[in-house]
C-alpha cells in the first residue's frame, strides 16, 4: 500500500487541497439537518443526517480529537480503493464544522458516508432472526465474505470485523469501519482487551509471547465467529456473565485455550464445518476468504438444485412422498400416477396387494384427484416392490 509520510499539518493541507481541486467532494455542514447520534466507539461518533431538504439520509463519522488527520485520510484512501463494491459502505465525501470549544476555532472534519437503514448486523439479527430462512442466512454470510474478499484482494486487512460494524441497507450487507485498523492494532500491541469484541479477535493476539501480527487469517477467524452468529441470531458468548468487570479478560484466556461457541441445533453440517474451519486456532489451517466464498456458493447452489428438483417434481404428474401415519407403525407411501399408466399400474398394484397379505384390513385406498389417480399403500415391505414397479413403468423415483 502507498505510504504517505507527512506531519499532521501537512495532512490537513493535503486534505484541503484535495477538497479545493474537487478530488474529494465537500458537503457544507449547514446543509445537513435532523442530525441524530446513532453510534459511538473508540474512533468517535456516527450521526445520521438528512441532506438539504431531499429526505436522503447520510452518515457522518466524527473523529475524536486525538485522531490525527493522517488517520482520517487513511480511511478515505482505503474507502476509495474499494468504493466500487456493492457490499461495502460507500464513501461520499467530507464535511466539517468549526470547533466552538477551541480558542483557535479548528475545523472538525467528518467523513460523509452511505447510511445503512437496517442498522448493524447485530441489531438486524436481533429484530429479524425468527423470520430468516436458511437461504436468507446463506445470503448474509455470502455477502459478508464477498466484501472481505474485496478487501483482501486490495491487500487491506479489516482487523475489527464484528457484527457491530457490518451494516444492513435494504436487506443487503454493507461492510464498514475497516479504515481504523491501525488503532485496533495499536490497542492489541499494548496488551489491552477491546471491550465487547473479544470473541471476534484472533486468539493468537492474546498470547504476548508470540508477538503475533494481524493478517488475513485473523480476519478469517472473525468471519467464522460471524458465520456462527448468523446461525444463532445472537452475539457470541451472550449468556455468560457480561457484568463481571473481568469478563473480557477471562473470556480472552478461555478462547486462547480453545473455548468456542457451541453448534446451534438444526444448523446444516456443511455450514457448521465451514465456520469451525474459519475459527481454527492454527491460522494455517483456516481457509482463505476465496475458499470461504467458494464453499458458501457450493452450499447455496446445492440448496437451489434441491429446491429446483422439488418444484419440478411437484409440477409434473410423477410424485412419490414418504410420510408417517400415526395409525400405523409402518410407512405410508403416496403415488401420483399419470393417466396413460393408470390401467397397467392398477393391475400390477392389485397383484402386489394380494401377494403381500397385509395385517390391516385397509389394504388400499383409491381416490380420484382431478384427472390423476392416487393409490395409497400401507405395508412394511412394499418399498422394493414399488421401486421395481416404477422401473417397469419408467416412472422417475423421487423418494428421499
Amino acid at each position: 500500500m502507498e505510504q504517505l509520510n507527512y506531519h499532521n499539518d501537512e495532512w490537513l493541507d493535503w486534505l484541503e487541497e484535495a477538497i479545493k481541486k474537487e478530488h474529494i467532494k465537500y458537503y457544507k455542514y449547514d446543509q445537513f439537518n435532523n442530525t441524530k447520534l446513532i453510534g459511538s466507539g473508540g474512533f468517535g461518533k456516527v450521526f445520521r443526517a438528512n441532506w438539504k431538504n431531499t429526505g436522503i439520509s447520510l452518515a457522518l463519522k466524527e473523529f475524536k480529537y486525538d485522531i490525527a488527520a493522517k488517520e482520517i485520510i487513511n480511511e478515505i484512501y482505503l474507502q476509495r480503493k474499494v468504493d466500487f463494491h456493492e457490499n461495502i459502505i460507500r464513501f461520499l465525501g467530507v464535511t466539517y464544522e468549526y470547533d466552538n470549544y477551541s480558542l483557535s476555532k479548528n475545523k472538525k472534519y467528518m467523513i460523509v458516508m452511505e447510511y445503512a437503514n437496517g442498522g448493524s448486523l447485530k441489531n438486524y439479527l436481533k429484530l429479524n432472526f425468527n423470520t430468516l430462512t436458511w437461504e436468507n442466512k446463506y445470503q448474509l454470510a455470502h455477502q459478508i465474505a464477498k466484501a472481505l474478499e474485496c478487501l483482501h484482494d486490495e491487500e487491506i486487512l479489516h482487523r475489527d470485523l464484528n457484527s457491530n460494524n457490518i451494516f444492513v441497507h435494504q436487506n443487503k450487507i454493507k461492510l464498514g469501519d475497516f479504515g481504523l485498523s491501525k488503532r485496533i492494532e495499536e490497542m492489541s500491541k499494548s496488551g489491552s482487551v477491546t471491550i465487547g469484541v473479544t470473541p471476534y479477535i484472533d486468539p493468537n493476539k492474546f498470547d504476548k509471547q508470540k508477538n503475533y501480527k494481524f493478517n488475513k487469517k485473523s480476519d478469517i477467524y472473525s468471519l467464522g465467529v460471524i458465520l456462527w452468529e448468523i446461525s444463532s441470531g445472537k452475539p457470541p458468548f451472550k449468556n455468560t456473565d457480561n457484568n463481571d468487570p473481568h469478563y473480557d479478560v477471562c473470556l480472552a484466556v478461555k478462547i486462547m485455550l480453545g473455548h468456542r461457541e457451541i453448534d446451534v441445533e438444526n444448523t446444516p453440517v456443511e455450514y457448521t464445518e465451514l465456520y469451525k474451519a474459519c475459527w481454527d486456532h492454527e491460522p494455517d489451517k483456516r481457509p482463505t476468504v476465496q475458499q470461504v466464498v467458494t464453499k458458501l456458493e457450493e452450499i447455496m447452489s446445492q440448496k437451489i438444485i434441491k429446491n429446483d428438483n422439488f418444484v419440478a417434481n411437484n409440477q409434473s404428474s410423477k410424485e412419490i412422498q414418504r410420510t408417517k401415519n400415526t395409525s400405523f407403525s409402518d410407512s405410508s407411501i403416496h403415488l401420483t400416477i399419470p393417466d396413460n399408466y393408470s390401467n397397467s399400474f392398477q393391475k400390477i398394484s392389485n397383484n402386489i396387494i394380494l401377494q403381500e397379505k397385509l395385517e390391516t384390513d385397509k389394504t388400499r385406498d383409491f381416490k380420484i384427484l382431478g384427472n390423476k389417480q392416487i393409490l395409497r399403500f400401507r405395508a412394511p415391505k412394499l418399498g422394493n416392490k414399488i421401486k421395481k414397479l416404477l422401473r417397469k413403468l419408467k416412472i422417475k423415483q423421487t423418494i428421499k
